[in-house]
C-alpha cells in the first residue's frame, strides 16, 4: 500500500537558485500547514541543488532531469516527471506546486483548497484565477497568440507533429468552454488528484511533444484540464488565500498579511525591498512559534 499524505508539495528547481531560499520556502510551508505532506523537488538545475537542499531535509524526494529542460514548456516536462513520481509512489488528496520564489505566510494554507476540491471534484487546478491581485483579468494575449499560431496559421508548419496534438487538445478544450489562453497563474497552485490521475492515464505526464511547444507550463496544464473536461478554480478573490503576481510581490508584506493571504508570489522584490529582505520579514513573523518548526538537520 502506498504511503498516504494529505498533500504532495512539488517545487521546481532551476539553475542558479539559492538553496537557502528553497529551504526558507520549505520552512514556511512546514510552519503553517496543519496537514500531512510529502515534499518533492523537481530538480532541473544540473547543479545538484536538489541534493544540497536534501542535506537539510532528508525526507524530501529529489527527481532530477537527465538534461536541462529549461523554462516554458520545458518546465511542463520537469513538473510532469515529479507529478508522475508522486502518483506512482504516494496516495494524496491534493498537490501544491510552489515556485522557489513562492512563500507560505498564513495558517493552514491548504484548508480552503481542501474544501473547494471536496465540494467541486471537477476542478483540476486552482489558485490565482481568474483575476490578478488588483482584480483585473489576466492578460491572455501571449498564450492565446501561441495557440492560434500553432493551430490556425502558417506557423503550424514550424512544429507540425507537436501542433497536430495541440490542435486536437484545443478543439476538445473549446468544446468544454475553454477561453483561449486562460490559465491559473503558475507561480503557485493546487492540483486535484483526479486531474493528475487523468493526465497519467492519458499519458500526459509527460508527453514529449508538448515539451516542444512555445508555451508556458501553466498554459499547457490549463489547456489539458479543459481538454479533459475539468474546470479551473478560484482561490484568490473574496478573502481567499492566494496573493500572487508575476514579477515581485503584488502588495507590500504588511498589506498581504492584513489581507489574510496565505500563499504569495513572487518574493523577488517589493519596491526597494530585495528578496532577502522580504524573506527576513516573513521569517520574523514565524518566530513566536519557532519551536514548532522542524529544524533542518544541519541547522
Amino acid at each position: 500500500m502506498k504511503p498516504y499524505f494529505d498533500l504532495a508539495i512539488v517545487i521546481p528547481v532551476g539553475p542558479g537558485t539559492d538553496p537557502d531560499f528553497i529551504i526558507d520556502t520549505i520552512r514556511s510551508f512546514i510552519h503553517y500547514t496543519a496537514s500531512s505532506y510529502k515534499i518533492i523537488l523537481a530538480d532541473d538545475s544540473q547543479q545538484g541543488i536538489g541534493e544540497e537542499v536534501k542535506k537539510s531535509y532528508p525526507d524530501i524526494d529529489v527527481i532530477r532531469t537527465n538534461k536541462s529542460m529549461g523554462a516554458m514548456a520545458g518546465l511542463y516536462i520537469t513538473l510532469s516527471m515529479a507529478f508522475r513520481h508522486a502518483l506512482e509512489k504516494y496516495s494524496f488528496r491534493l498537490l501544491l506546486k510552489l515556485d522557489t520564489d513562492a512563500l507560505v505566510i498564513g495558517s493552514e494554507p491548504e484548508r480552503e483548497a481542501l474544501e473547494l476540491f471536496e465540494k467541486r471534484p471537477e476542478i483540476a487546478i486552482a489558485g490565482q484565477y481568474p483575476l490578478d491581485y488588483e482584480g483585473k483579468p489576466w492578460d491572455v494575449g501571449w498564450p492565446r497568440a501561441r495557440i492560434v499560431n500553432g493551430t490556425m496559421t502558417w506557423k503550424f508548419i514550424r512544429r507540425p507533429v507537436a501542433n497536430v496534438l495541440l490542435r486536437k487538445l484545443y478543439i476538445s478544450a473549446l468544446k468544454h468552454g475553454y477561453r483561449t489562453g486562460e490559465s491559473v497563474f503558475g507561480g503557485a497552485y493546487f492540483m486535484g488528484h483526479s486531474f493528475l490521475k487523468a493526465l497519467y492515464e492519458h499519458k500526459y505526464l509527460p508527453n514529449q511533444l508538448l515539451g516542444k511547444l512555445n508555451m508556458g507550463e501553466d498554459h499547457l496544464f490549463a489547456l489539458l484540464a479543459k481538454a479533459l473536461g475539468f474546470e479551473l478554480g478560484d482561490l484568490s478573490t473574496n478573502g481567499l488565500p492566494f496573493g500572487c503576481a508575476w514579477k515581485g510581490l503584488p502588495a507590500s508584506p504588511e498589506q498581504l498579511h492584513r489581507a489574510g493571504k496565505k500563499i504569495i508570489h513572487s518574493t523577488r522584490y517589493w519596491q526597494e525591498m530585495k528578496e532577502a529582505d522580504i524573506r527576513r520579514y516573513f521569517s520574523q513573523q514565524r518566530q513566536p512559534a519557532a519551536q514548532n518548526i522542524p529544524a533542518p538537520v544541519n541547522a
